[in-house]
């Protein structure tokens, strides 16, 4: 007698950054939930680096890669025993939810704040050595402090708005924005656009964040049904993540450049 079927596991998640100024992508590969493995992808060549895995959560749209493609500000959040351990050992303090700066795609700090006030974390690149960072008290929260870097932080109590100050660098604009984004769904996202592809953020009535994107040219249309990311690269080829799987679509044409979902985290986790 056969027992029940076994749910197949879901798809990874991929999220990714473009240099404004250089052929690089960062990809975050998310899955299972609590794991997040970086990619470095040269899209002159298509060559996709492996780099580290991080155990905990990435927040790829508070996060941001310097224009060069040099480097990655990301955000990144561990609320385990051994993690707020290890941050008393070496910095003294309590630490669940921090911004670093490292080089992609590896995730170890050369630049570290604290962001476990509940209200600090991410920021954005002004230039490839000018980095705003959601953090107000910069004396007491910053642990490390990047070698060769200008450190700004917000004026006042103005957060800095990653995802949008970044589309906008790599040639997005804002087609559509309403007063109320939280909690629309669907009916009322914040929409951009770049060229003819087409990116809408949508927040439903549970706070659940997800994008859903569309091709508005004539002609032959790609496969953007269940995207969890796209853009178009600096030679004007469309980038498609979906279903932990990326693609290229050019001319009318979709080749696989790689398939990330047999990737899996090492075991036991090893520090970032």
């Amino acid at each position: 007698m056969k027992g029940p079927a076994s749910t197949p596991p879901a798809p990874a998640r991929i999220w990714g950054l473009l240099a404004s100024e250089a052929d690089r992508v960062v990809l975050f590969r998310r899955g299972p939930s609590r794991w997040t493995r970086v990619y470095l992808w040269d899209t002159a060549t298509d060559t996709l680096s492996p780099g580290s895995w991080f155990h905990g959560r990435l927040y790829e749209w508070m996060s941001d890669l310097s224009p060069d493609g040099e480097h990655l500000l990301y955000h990144a959040q561990n609320e385990s025993k051994r993690q707020q351990a290890l941050a008393m050992e070496r910095y003294g303090v309590r630490m669940w939810d921090w911004t670093a700066l490292s080089k992609p795609p590896q995730v170890h700090a050369i630049g570290l704040w604290n962001a476990s006030d509940g209200w600090s974390g991410g920021g954005a690149f002004r230039d490839s050595r000018t980095i705003q960072v959601n953090h107000t008290d910069l004396t007491k929260q910053q642990l490390i402090r990047p070698p060769g870097f200008e450190v700004l932080h917000p004026t006042g109590t103005l957060r800095v708005d990653t995802f949008r100050v970044v589309l906008k660098r790599t040639g997005w604009h804002v087609a559509h924005q309403p007063r109320r984004w939280i909690g629309m769904g669907e009916a009322d996202p914040f929409t951009l656009r770049k060229k003819s592809l087409e990116l809408n953020f949508i927040s439903d009535q549970r706070y659940h964040r997800f994008v859903r994107y569309r091709w508005l040219a004539e002609g032959p249309s790609p496969d953007l049904e269940g995207a969890t990311w796209a853009d178009l690269d600096r030679r004007g080829r469309l980038l498609i993540a979906r279903a932990g799987r990326v693609f290229i679509w050019r001319g009318g044409q979709e080749a696989e450049l790689a398939d990330l979902n047999a990737d899996q985290p090492p075991r036991p986790a090893q520090p970032a």
